[in-house]
């Protein structure tokens, strides 16, 4: 994490989701609980609601959620939200 935060070198801080009977309990600064979203067929016909709902009152929504939960598909939606504003890479 230091190298991906800018944190200071003076210590070394790193984050896992796995292997966890690998790691000293006494080095574990906190414990978090993610969830990944669920795909059901709503919430597959709400993807295809993107045009209705983004940009309603001068709100977007940007998320894995909007693809098929990966990183890059968060990415890539909001990419298409800064189109809206005539912005690209």
């Amino acid at each position: 994490m230091n190298r991906l935060q800018a944190l200071p070198r003076t210590r070394d801080y790193f984050v896992t989701l796995n292997a966890e009977a690998a790691i000293d309990p006494g080095a574990v600064l906190r414990r978090i609980v993610y969830h990944h979203p669920r795909y059901t067929p709503a919430s597959i016909a709400a993807q295809a609601r993107w045009e209705q709902v983004n940009g309603v009152r001068r709100t977007s929504f940007c998320g894995a959620y909007w693809g098929f939960g990966f990183h890059e598909d968060g990415a890539k939606s909001a990419l298409a939200v800064t189109e809206r504003f005539g912005l690209t890479l």
